[in-house]
């Protein structure tokens, strides 16, 4: 037999009313509209940072295969920002890796969902927080290391922390980590485990 248990929240949006959205448009805090991105992924450092959280502090998640190395590329738009602190962008990532234990190869693509948290303002650099978590994705190899992730649908999780930088804001720096997984949807799910990734971006209107 089998037993099932589910349960369930409903939260329904309301509009923002028209003098909130004037009043966070023009408070003067940068939001960029458009960020287009290229990082760089190493194991140089380890995964020590991918471990601690999902092991030590469990916000985020492993994975059995582990990336040694790769390069990907984001664009990002941001939808909606309060006033200073919170904003939330959608984007699509393409992303090339090479696997630690055998060295192959695959691709993914993706999109995604990003919520920011502006925690520091300067005039020299805007400091931020970032998570994303279950962009849909495609992975082009589903054994990897001979080790089973699934099917070529997966999910697409990053976290980190980054800056927009300049007097302007148009230059963006952040360090993350990322992970794809099917969320055990399918019957294998060994999960690819992102270390550290090294990114810059352009910001534009």
């Amino acid at each position: 037999h089998a037993l099932f248990y589910s349960a369930g929240a409903k939260y329904n949006l309301i509009p923002i009313p028209e003098n909130i959205v004037k009043r966070n448009a023009e408070a003067g805090y940068n939001f960029p509209k458009n960020i287009l991105q290229l990082g760089y992924a190493t194991n140089a450092f380890g995964y020590g940072v991918n471990n601690f959280l999902s092991k030590k502090v469990a916000i985020f998640w492993g994975g059995g295969i582990e990336v040694d190395k790769g390069l990907i590329v984001h664009y990002q738009r941001n939808i909606f920002h309060t006033r200073k602190v919170f904003s939330f962008d959608v984007g699509a990532s393409a992303g090339y890796w090479k696997s630690n234990e055998k060295g192959d190869e695959f691709y993914t693509l993706s999109v995604f969902p990003t919520l920011r948290f502006t925690v520091v303002r300067s005039k020299p650099a805007d400091m931020y927080l970032f998570y994303s978590v279950a962009g849909p994705s495609y992975i082009s190899q589903t054994i990897i290391d001979e080790k089973n992730s699934g099917k070529h649908f997966t999910f697409q999780d990053f976290m980190g922390i980054g800056s927009f930088i300049g007097r302007e804001k148009k230059f963006n720096a952040e360090v993350s980590i990322n992970h794809y997984s099917n969320g055990n949807i399918f019957v294998y799910n060994r999960g690819v485990k992102i270390p550290l990734t090294f990114t810059v971006g352009y910001c534009f209107k």
